[in-house]
C-alpha cells in the first residue's frame, strides 16, 4: 500500500525552502560570530533532508509500504481527523494510553486497525499528529518536519562537544552530523528519530544542569522533557543512560578538587554516594521499566531474538548469537558478542541488502579506528587516559551496556542498524577525544626529546675564553 502521492512531490520543494530557510535563520541567530561553522551546518542540513526523503522513497517503492513509519503517519492522520471532530478530546488523548483511547474514544476507533498496538507506537503517532498540522496530512512534508527538529538536536550536540570537550570542528562533525547511520535512521517518522534527538538533549541539558551548572532551571526542565520523550518511546535507553550519567556527575565533581590529598580521601565517599544513587535507581526501576526491568530484560531479549530470527532468517540478514541465556556464564559470554555485533558488525561478507552494505562500511571503519587508537601509544596509555577522564568513562560504560542490550535483542542487521544509533555519537566522541589526547601526548613526548637533544648539544659545545 502506498503512502506517498503526487501532491507530496508538489509540496516537497516548498517545504524544503521553508524549513531550510528556518534552519539557516536559526544558524545566523545562534552563530552570527562563527561563520566558519556555516559550511558544516549547510552540508549537514542538506544530507539530513536527503536522508529523510530517501528513506521514505525507498520504503515506498522498494518495500511497497512495509514500513512502521507509514503506520505512525496513518495513525497521525486518524488522530487529526478525530481532533477536528472533537477538539475537547485533544488533551485527554495526548496524555492517555492507547488502551484508554481504543476503549473510550467517541468514534469507536481502534488503533490496531492501523497496526498500532503499543503505547510506544501510539506516542509517535501523537507526535506525528502534532506536526501534521504543519504538513497538511502529507507524508514527505511530515518527514521533513521530523528532520527539522532532529537536525536542531544533532547540531546542538555537535556544538556542545566542540565547546565543552575541545573536540576539533572537523572531528566533531564526523562524530555527530556526518554519521551515515544517523543521517538515515534519525531522519524520518521513526521511533529512533524521537529517541535519538531526545538523547542529544538529555546529555546536553543534564550536563548543564548537574555537571557544569548554568541556567539550571531551564536545563532541568529540558532534561525532564527529554527523559519523558525517551521513556515514552524506548525506556530501556533511559535505563542504560541514568546509572552511568550519575557516575559521570560524581566523577566530574571529584576531578575539580585541586588538593591531591583531599581528592584521594574523597574518592571512596564519592563512589559510595554514586553507588547508592545507582542502587536506589535500580531497586526502583522494575516499576518504571516494565518488560525492560532487570528481572525481565534477558527474557525479553531472548524472546525478541527468537521472534525476529524466525522471520528475519529468510531475509538474509539474521545473525546467530550462539549463547545460552539460561546460565550466568552464558550471559557473561553474550556481553562481548553483543558489543561486537552492535559496534563492529555486519562484516562486509555478511550483507544481503543495500542498507546492510553501507552499514558494514561504517562498522569496518569504526573497528579500524578502535584498534588503531587503543594500541596507539600502548594499551596501558589508553586505560590511563580513560581512568582519569570522566566523560570517557561515561562514553565507554554507556556504549558498552547499550551495545550489549541492542546486540542481543535485535537479532538481524536490518533492525540493528536502526537500534544502535543512540550510542554511536558517544562512542565516536570517545574515539575522537582519545585520539586528540594521544596526539597531544605524542607531540609532548617529541618536544621533550627535542629539548633533551638540544640541551645535550648545548653541553657538548666547548666554551672558548676570549
Amino acid at each position: 500500500m502506498y503512502f506517498i502521492f503526487w501532491y507530496d512531490y508538489v509540496a516537497l520543494p516548498i517545504y524544503l525552502m521553508i524549513l531550510g530557510g528556518l534552519l539557516l535563520t536559526y544558524f545566523h541567530r545562534k552563530h552570527r560570530h562563527e561563520p566558519e561553522l556555516k559550511k558544516y551546518f549547510t552540508r549537514g542540513m542538506v544530507l539530513k533532508f536527503i536522508g529523510g526523503i530517501a528513506i521514505g522513497l525507498i520504503y515506498e517503492h522498494y518495500y511497497r509500504g512495509a514500513y512502521d513509519g507509514r503506520w505512525y503517519f496513518e495513525g497521525a492522520n486518524v488522530l487529526n481527523t478525530y481532533f477536528s471532530r472533537h477538539p475537547g478530546e485533544v488533551f485527554r488523548v495526548f496524555f492517555n494510553s492507547i488502551g484508554d483511547f481504543n476503549n473510550t474514544n467517541l468514534d469507536g476507533l481502534n488503533m490496531s486497525n492501523y497496526f498500532l498496538f503499543a503505547n510506544e507506537s501510539f506516542f509517535v503517532a501523537k507526535i506525528g499528529a502534532l506536526f501534521n498540522y504543519g504538513a497538511f496530512h502529507m507524508f514527505l512534508p511530515l518527514s521533513l518536519i521530523f528532520c527539522f527538529f532532529a537536525y536542531i538536536a544533532l547540531w546542538n550536540f555537535f556544538v556542545f562537544i566542540q565547546r565543552e570537550f575541545g573536540i576539533r570542528t572537523q572531528l566533531a562533525a564526523f562524530c555527530t552530523i556526518f554519521i551515515p547511520s544517523v543521517l538515515v535512521w534519525d531522519s524520518s517518522i521513526f521511533k529512533d528519530t524521537v529517541t535519538f534527538s531526545s538523547m542529544c538533549w538529555l546529555f546536553i541539558t543534564g550536563y548543564y544542569a548537574f555537571v557544569r551548572p548554568r541556567k539550571v532551571l531551564q536545563n532541568i526542565a529540558g532534561f525532564a522533557l527529554a527523559a519523558y520523550l525517551i521513556i515514552s518511546v524506548k525506556v530501556y535507553i533511559f535505563a542504560a543512560f541514568v546509572p552511568f550519567f550519575l557516575l559521570f556527575i560524581f566523577n566530574s565533581y571529584k576531578d575539580r578538587i585541586r588538593n591531591d590529598a583531599v581528592r584521594v580521601l574523597a574518592t571512596p565517599f564519592i563512589f559510595v554516594i554514586a553507588g547508592a544513587a545507582i542502587l536506589v535507581f535500580l531497586r526502583n526501576a522494575d516499576e518504571l521499566l516494565g518488560r525492560y526491568s532487570v528481572e525481565n530484560a534477558l527474557d525479553t531479549a531472548a524472546n525478541t531474538y527468537n521472534n525476529i530470527t524466525m522471520y528475519g532468517g529468510s531475509a538474509g540478514s539474521a545473525y546467530d548469537l550462539n549463547v545460552d541465556f539460561s546460565s550466568p556464564l552464558g550471559i557473561l559470554a553474550a556481553i562481548p558478542v553483543g558489543i561486537n555485533l552492535t559496534l563492529f558488525r555486519p562484516y562486509p561478507w555478511e550483507y544481503a541488502k543495500i542498507f546492510i552494505f553501507f552499514s558494514s562500511i561504517e562498522s569496518m571503519l569504526v573497528l579500524y579506528f578502535t584498534v588503531m587508537l587503543f594500541f596507539k601509544g600502548g594499551l596501558g596509555s589508553t586505560f590511563k587516559i580513560i581512568a582519569r577522564t570522566p566523560v570517557l568513562q561515561f562514553c565507554v560504560m554507556f556504549t558498552g551496556l547499550f551495545a550489549f542490550m541492542t546486540g542481543i535483542a535485535a537479532a538481524n542487521f536490518g533492525t540493528l542498524v536502526r537500534y544502535k544509533i543512540p550510542c554511536l555519537p558517544f562512542y565516536f566522541l570517545f574515539l575522537v577525544y582519545l585520539y586528540q589526547v594521544k596526539v597531544a601526548e605524542a607531540r609532548e613526548r617529541d618536544a621533550a626529546k627535542l629539548r633533551a637533544l638540544h640541551d645535550q648539544e648545548s653541553e657538548d659545545i666547548p666554551v672558548h675564553s676570549s
